[in-house]
């Protein structure tokens, strides 16, 4: 009995197997659709040339142009002090800011005017001697020939007796006498020119005196040269001042100059734009001769203000723990037109940012987010991915100056592209940020 149920188990387990491969074989097929290719959406722009400069950006510290110390020349007490000479005072040019007692100048240079009168006096003295002796030297001369003459008429008398020899010899006397005077007045008039020598040295002497008085007296008076603000006051008054004493420390508001530090590469890239310079005169190169553009920056929380500068002269040294180089830039400021509303005048220790551009040139300039490394990516004119190698020349505000094997109206692709494959298909949605119309996707029957 047991062996019939097993018997007839195989017939059912073949029936299920038959049926099973029935059931597969006679299934229906899926629809199957042509594959479509799938193009990568991007946003490109066309590429062409465009003017742009490099701009350079570093950081120094506000320092005045002009600084003036007033030095003490002469020694002495302060009999005056301005009022307002104190730290942080803003005064103008000419304000006399401290006199130093000046009697003992003053006996000096009323000395000195003394012997200037006496070395004139004399001058003259001796121009009025002068006179007199060629006066007394013409008549002497006129005596002598008189003299010389009666000499004669007597000699020629004793020759024919008629005088004595006696009378001979005291005429000769009297014309040797007359011949001495003449002697002794030219020999006066000889010495009289070195005389005036002497003293038109000594008058000269006296004059250079008088001057040396009067600046002695005028260093009494300290008197600011220019529009400034006071710096330091180490002067009190009836302090007695010594040479060589600093009194007071002022700087000058026309001007200020900022020694901002810029990166070597950075002065590289503005270097390399300068394409059209000019020579100075002298045929050295000069800072303030270059195709160069500044502002500086102070920003301080919220507070941002900007001011134009101007590139003066570069830096004679290198910073060689920053690899950095000195700009010297300049700052004009009018302080008679402050207002609440104005910007703040810029004092000395002030830091501030500067900026730096360079002349403007042809590039390719792309943004900043089209840049993949050292490489960029084009759609090529079959709609494929293209990646190409650039070389960056510099970077302004988000965007990038490039050079390559570029052309002009190439398409950019400048979003991403996440894996970016040579070749992969692309297809094109905006050009230059307008949208483009795309024909519908017709999607094959099955």
């Amino acid at each position: 009995m047991l062996n019939n149920r097993k018997l007839l188990l195989f017939p059912a387990v073949l029936a299920g197997v038959v049926i099973l491969v029935l059931a597969i074989n006679l299934r229906p097929s899926p629809d199957v659709k042509q594959v479509l290719e799938r193009a990568r959406v991007v946003d490109v722009i066309n590429l062409e040339q465009q003017q742009l400069a490099p701009e350079a950006a570093g950081f120094g510290r506000v320092a005045p142009k002009v600084e003036w110390q007033a030095i003490a020349e002469v020694t002495g007490k302060v009999v005056y002090r301005h009022p307002d000479l104190n730290k942080g005072r803003v005064l103008d040019a000419g304000t006399i800011l401290l006199n130093i007692d000046p009697l003992d100048y003053e006996l000096r240079l009323a000395q000195a005017e003394a012997d200037v009168s006496g070395s004139r006096a004399q001058l003259a003295k001796l121009t009025q001697e002068e006179q007199n002796l060629k006066t007394t030297l013409k008549i002497e001369k006129n005596r002598l020939a008189i003299s010389k003459r009666e000499l004669a008429r007597k000699q020629e008398l004793r020759t024919k007796g008629l005088t004595s020899q006696s009378t001979v010899d005291l005429e000769q006397q009297n014309t040797l006498a007359s011949q001495k005077v003449v002697q002794e007045i030219e020999n006066q008039l000889i010495v009289l020119p070195n005389e005036r020598k002497v003293t038109q040295a000594q008058l000269e002497v006296n004059l250079s005196q008088v001057s040396e008085a009067k600046r002695s007296l005028q260093k009494t008076v300290i008197t600011l040269p220019i529009d400034a603000r006071i710096s330091n006051v180490d002067i009190e008054q009836d302090q007695v001042v010594n040479t060589q004493q600093v009194m007071v420390v002022a700087h000058g508001i026309d001007t200020v100059e900022i020694d901002a530090q810029i990166a070597l590469h950075d002065m590289q890239v503005l270097a390399a734009s300068l394409t059209q310079y000019t020579a100075h005169a002298d045929g050295k190169p000069r800072a303030d001769q270059l195709d160069l553009s500044a502002s500086i920056q102070l920003s301080s929380g919220s507070f941002i203000q900007q001011w134009p500068a101007k590139v003066t002269r570069i830096s004679d040294t290198v910073n060689a723990n920053q690899a950095t180089v000195g700009v010297i830039l300049e700052v004009d400021q009018d302080y008679r037109q402050l207002s609440p509303d104005s910007a703040p005048p810029l004092v000395k220790g002030m830091f501030v940012e500067a900026r730096i551009s360079g002349q403007p040139n042809p590039h390719w300039v792309i943004p900043e987010r089209a840049l993949h490394g050292d490489k960029v990516y084009l759609v090529d004119s079959e709609g494929h991915l293209k990646i190409q190698s650039v070389t960056v020349l510099f970077r302004r505000d988000g965007l990038v100056a490039i050079s390559g094997e570029l052309a002009s109206g190439t398409q950019l692709v400048v979003n991403d592209l996440l894996p970016a494959v040579a070749g992969m298909a692309l297809r094109v949605v905006t050009v230059n940020g307008q949208p483009v119309e795309q024909d519908p996707i017709q999607e094959p029957a099955s």
